[in-house]
């Protein structure tokens, strides 16, 4: 009772003692008959106006009790719970007080008062002798421990939270809330091997209990102890094959070491409930950069997606990971199947609907892109970008006049300077197209006075002057500049083929038409463009072969 005497000494900055327990036991006070019905009166009224949430009347009516009933200890109680509730820290701390000193018997809720009201102004310290007391007042309430250990950490009085939580271990031996702030303690301390030991106490102590053993396997990783930590994962593995968690982290350790146990536990890992499909999708997401250049871990990939779309057939994000593993194979069809499945999962999605627009294009397929940006634009009538897409299929179909009229839809609620500059294209490409050059120019030049390095419209802007042949010069400027800002753009590539072939120079037009489809072998329009050459160079053979591979690529 030491401790206890000297926090209730303390001098408070009211300049108030306060008195002790021993000074206060012997102290009872009687009341009459009619003082106690005066009292009682006025206590149930304050107690009534309390479950009312009348905090302020019933704090009142408490005070006039404690005026009848100077000795009352709950009166005591009452008002500085009332006063903690408010925030009233000081206060509080004052009235907990003297309802430990006027109570002839302990009660751990006063003390518990007495302990958060120093908690709260920042006294650990005193906070941690409150909760020392009560552990040797009442050595059977687990919880005491607990709460001196983490007030003597907060002061890092880590000797006393540690010497407090092995006398907890004495009372009921090895358990898992000391246990784990013992851990903790000694991890911020930095006393890894002690930590170590923690843990291999609790986890021997409940050899069946993978949890302990799962923190363990963690610090042994922390600690670079690759050995130990495989062998406790392992030993995870033994009691339950399904644990994601230690299967996952045996996929991590072996990465460096082997990579067939790498593979192995990552299959696993696959099928574990207790690992999220976001973090399976992450694991697995690096594949994606290799399998282009690795077979072997291309079939890996594909078994993997086999299983995490066997365990998850309704989710979306699968789906969308197939599409990204068939686009990086540049299979755009059954990457656009894929997304098919997932819109059929999630019909609302614009990210989906995004995804298959784009596929759309890479295809080739304007007319389904025009079906697709149609149902988008009912869901999502006020993202511009949807006009800006139909705008372009429409002109890839021919349809000026109604990319005109759309465009000037998608401008009228386009926001971002973006969204309006991609329409002013589009509707600038339209009056191109249907021979308007003059009103064509005046919106590209809008958009080049807005963005100078805009590749779209320098592109533009260059064919525009590849109709006037005496621009030609004028537009390879605009499209030398173009490439400067984007090298390894084929529609750049084809379109200064078009001028170097209109200057008669053809071995250049060929050349760069070779670059355009090395670049994008699917386009048929360069494949137009070769044959267009050929047959002006009277060259039949290869005037054929490129009518033989449009032909293929429009059955594709």
């Amino acid at each position: 009772m030491k401790g206890l005497t000297q926090i209730l000494c303390i001098l408070f900055l009211f300049g108030v003692s306060c008195k002790t327990v021993e000074n206060t036991k012997s102290s009872v006070q009687t009341l009459n008959y009619k003082q106690q019905k005066a009292f009682e009166k006025v206590f149930f009224e304050a107690s009534k106006q309390k479950l009312l949430n009348n905090k302020e009347k019933a704090s009142t009516l408490y005070t006039e009790a404690l005026n009848l009933h100077p000795l009352c200890h709950t009166c005591m109680y009452e008002l500085s719970a009332l006063n903690f509730e408010q925030k009233k820290y000081f206060l509080a701390l004052e009235f907990a007080q003297k309802a430990v000193q006027n109570n002839t018997k302990y009660n751990q809720w006063y003390f518990d008062l007495v302990a958060n009201s120093y908690k709260k102004i920042g006294m650990f310290e005193q906070s941690a002798m409150v909760y020392s007391d009560m552990v040797e007042l009442s050595p059977y309430e687990r919880s005491n421990y607990l709460k001196s250990a983490s007030a003597y950490s907060q002061v890092r009085s880590y000797d006393k939270a540690i010497l407090m939580l092995r006398k907890m271990q004495n009372q009921f031996g090895i358990e898992h809330a000391s246990s784990m702030q013992l851990e903790s303690i000694f991890s911020f301390m930095g006393e890894t091997e002690k930590a170590i030991e923690v843990l291999e106490e609790i986890s021997n102590f409940h050899p069946d209990k993978t949890g302990y053993l799962g923190r363990l396997s963690d610090i042994y990783i922390r600690d670079k102890q690759d050995d130990r930590a495989i062998a406790t994962l392992k030993k995870i593995i033994e009691i339950d094959s399904t644990s994601g968690k230690a299967n996952f982290a045996l996929y991590m350790l072996y990465i460096a070491k082997d990579d067939k146990l790498s593979s192995y536990y990552l299959k696993k890992v696959m099928s574990c409930d207790d690992i999220s499909l976001e973090v399976k999708l992450q694991a697995i997401s690096p594949f994606l950069k290799i399998i282009k250049t690795n077979n072997q871990k291309k079939k890996e990939l594909m078994e993997l997606s086999e299983i995490v779309l066997e365990n998850y057939p309704s989710r979306a994000e699968v789906y969308f990971f197939i599409s990204d593993m068939h686009v990086v194979s540049d299979d755009f069809k059954s990457a656009r199947f894929s997304m098919r499945q997932a819109l059929q999962r999630d019909p609302v999605s614009f990210t989906i609907w995004k995804k298959i627009l784009f596929l759309d294009e890479q295809l080739f397929d304007y007319k389904q892109q025009l079906k697709d940006v149609n149902s988008a634009l009912e869901l999502f009538p006020n993202v511009a970008k949807l006009y800006h897409v139909k705008s372009k299929a429409l002109n890839q179909l021919s349809e000026y006049e109604k990319v005109l009229k759309i465009a000037e839809e998608g401008l009228f609620i386009a926001i971002d300077k973006e969204d309006k500059i991609d329409l002013m294209i589009a509707k600038g490409q339209a009056y191109m197209y249907l021979g308007k050059d003059e009103k064509a120019s005046q919106l590209i030049e809008s958009v080049l006075s807005i963005d100078p390095n805009h590749v779209s419209a320098l592109n533009t802007y260059s064919r525009l002057l590849i109709n006037q042949d005496s621009q030609l010069n004028k537009a390879e400027e605009f499209i030398e500049k173009a490439l400067v800002i984007e090298p390894h753009n084929a529609e750049l590539l084809a379109t200064k083929a078009t001028i170097w072939f209109r200057k008669k120079d053809t071995d250049m037009a060929l050349e760069l038409l070779e670059k355009a489809i090395s670049i994008n072998p699917k386009n048929v329009k360069y494949f137009v463009q070769k044959k267009l050459i050929y047959e002006f160079l009277g060259d039949e053979a290869n005037a054929e072969k490129m009518k033989i591979k449009i032909k293929n690529l429009y059955e594709e």
